[in-house]
């Protein structure tokens, strides 16, 4: 359903996922976080938090460099509280965030959403990559 939910959000904006940049991608998930929250999910009990990491890994393709946002849920009645996880991911060569280095912030409620999203937009991993056409983009959502 969450997953679904973003899909179709990009799609009445008139963006797909085989053409979207991290500067339409990231802001589409910021706004979903913005205005709909996930039943059973309290953010004010970490329930609902957004993660923006970078940096340069190599999953056995090659080093590439990577952007993601990541929309975790951590249901209230869950008996083993183990998050589920809405991971947005942009995929470059790995010159395209060579001096981004790697790191990760977190967004722990909505009242903070202002403040990270003037960190993620200021950031050099952001920055370096946000208009252009990514390697690969992949959603997933799962557990962690």
């Amino acid at each position: 359903m969450v997953k679904t939910r973003f899909l179709k959000r990009l799609e009445a904006a008139g963006h797909s996922v085989d053409t979207l940049t991290p500067a339409v991608g990231v802001e589409a998930l910021l706004a979903y976080y913005a205005e709909e929250r996930v039943d059973g999910c309290p953010p004010d009990e970490d329930g609902d938090m957004l993660l923006f990491q970078w940096g340069t890994d190599d999953w056995g393709d090659g080093p590439a460099f990577e952007v993601s946002i990541v929309r975790q849920l951590i249901v209230d009645d869950d008996e083993d509280e183990e998050p589920r996880q809405l991971n947005l991911r942009f995929r470059f060569g790995p010159a395209s965030g060579k001096s981004a280095g790697e790191g990760n912030r977190w967004c722990e409620s909505p009242d903070q959403l202002a403040k990270f999203r003037r960190f993620v937009t200021k950031s050099a991993a952001f920055k370096a990559v946000s208009d252009l056409s990514p390697e690969s983009v992949e959603i997933r959502f799962g557990r962690t």
